[in-house]
């Protein structure tokens, strides 16, 4: 079993349930995520991992969380825009969260402090691990068991070990069950893509509140670019890339028939 280190910048990339994915998890309910792996390809289902928070603020960098890899490493849309854009992908593996925080569980400090020596990677070059760029780099096993025995019991984030067959057997029962989880996010989805868009029409440009005063002010439909019934397992919606703000008239005409239509292509339509 090996042990690879995972990046969260906020400032790349907006985490929309992450407050909720802490409650979940200190409450003992299971929560899974899928997460860029770099260009790591032989990560392993049942592997560990640790998250590190990057960012501006230093008092806020370092290890969040931790878990289990559940899936091997597989091709994605890039999770950067302009990349997508450009047709590129990106691997990403999903993790089985077992331990997460919104203040640092162990700070960036404390890792440089206790392991000092860390600071090589497969190819011998040095740079600074714990601050990478990318995803899915290799934690040396020794520096990696002590910090899951360090995660695993301390008082507010301990949790049991599972074996490499526990976790293989909760990834394809995930991939049958559609929980509760999946309509929380959704709900999170939605409103961060209005706080995005605002309340004007994609299409056609229409507001509610405009038209009918303060009875309308936050009234408007969210439209998925790509349809749910394409979606065969639970997923994460990406509330930017994936929802748009559409007028109930617009909404039933992207539905009027089996293709849903495009944003662009209704457009081209209207008169």
């Amino acid at each position: 079993m090996n042990s690879y280190l995972y990046i969260w910048n906020p400032n790349d990339w907006a985490w929309v349930d992450y407050p909720d994915a802490v409650n979940w998890i200190s409450n003992g309910d299971p929560y899974d995520m899928y997460w860029s792996c770099g260009n790591t390809k032989k990560i392993a289902v049942g592997d560990k991992f640790f998250l590190m928070k990057l960012g501006e603020n230093v008092r806020t960098k370092g290890i969040i969380g931790c878990g289990y890899i559940s899936s091997v490493p597989y091709e994605h849309p890039h999770w950067d825009a302009e990349k997508r854009a450009k047709g590129e992908v990106a691997l990403r593996t999903d993790l089985l969260f077992k331990a997460l925080s919104d203040q640092p569980i162990i700070s960036l400090e404390e890792l440089k402090n206790n392991f000092s020596d860390y600071t090589k990677n497969q190819e011998h070059q040095k740079y600074n691990n714990w601050t990478p760029q990318r995803s899915g780099i290799s934690i040396p096993e020794e520096i990696a068991a002590k910090l899951f025995h360090e995660l695993q019991n301390s008082k507010a984030f301990g949790f049991s070990s599972i074996d490499p067959k526990e976790v293989k057997l909760y990834a394809e029962g995930r991939d049958k069950t559609i929980t509760l989880k999946t309509y929380d996010r959704s709900q999170k989805a939605r409103q961060a893509c209005i706080d995005y868009f605002g309340y004007n029409c994609t299409v056609c440009g229409f507001n509610f509140e405009s038209k009918y005063g303060k009875i309308g002010r936050t009234f408007i439909e969210v439209h998925h670019l790509k349809p749910i019934s394409e979606f065969n397992e639970e997923h994460l919606i990406d509330p930017i890339e994936g929802l748009r703000p559409v007028c109930a008239n617009c909404h039933r005409m992207l539905h009027s028939s089996q293709q849903v239509l495009s944003i662009e292509e209704l457009k081209a339509l209207m008169r």
